[in-house]
């Protein structure tokens, strides 16, 4: 592995545990055992950093997501598998999503780094709108609205479930907050 693909791996380690204005260069490069002048190298400005592992974990998150429908049976499943994987990220209530991270953190982040969070969700709840509208047409998953608008607030509430979980340190302060979502599962 290179040191860039390794400072990506710390980052996002490090903005998923402490948010984005959590960390330094110093921290970034105390963690992979270089100099900080070797971070600024392969990264000019803290925002190029915060935008290329936005980038580089939006198109993983696009490919596991692309994984779970394609191998999903139904909507019922491919919904629980996106809970079970915001679950995961939970690290034991020790980190969130990166896109739930930099969300709490907003106030830091450049425009540009805003822009590209906003379309990695709009990502996400595209694809969460895809999901019930498979569900309700495979009658899997109880959707009452309109499934654009479900959506979003499913999104919103896997994302605003890491942060109370993380806050209280466990994970099962999450699989509470997602209660009401599982409860639409029709498990067949």
């Amino acid at each position: 592995m290179g040191t860039q693909d390794k400072l990506l791996n710390l980052g996002e380690a490090l903005i998923r545990e402490r948010g984005f204005g959590g960390f330094s260069y110093a921290d970034l490069a105390t963690a992979a055992g270089i100099r900080k002048a070797s971070v600024h190298h392969h990264f000019p400005a803290k925002a190029d950093f915060g935008l290329a592992v936005l980038d580089r974990y939006s198109d993983r998150l696009a490919i596991t997501l692309g994984d779970i429908l394609a191998t999903s049976r139904n909507g019922a499943q491919a919904l629980t598998a996106a809970i079970k994987l915001y679950r995961d990220a939970l690290d034991g209530g020790e980190r969130m999503c990166l896109c739930a991270a930099l969300a709490a953190d907003g106030s830091v982040l450049t425009e540009e780094m805003r822009a590209m969070l906003h379309r990695s969700n709009r990502m996400t709840c595209d694809w969460i709108e895809q999901v019930l509208v498979s569900g309700r047409r495979d009658r899997s998953i109880a959707v009452a609205g309109d499934p654009a608008e479900e959506a979003v607030s499913i999104l919103a509430q896997l994302q605003g479930a890491q942060l109370v979980a993380k806050a209280a340190g466990d994970p099962i302060v999450f699989d509470k907050a997602v209660s009401t979502l599982a409860a639409r599962l029709h498990r067949h």
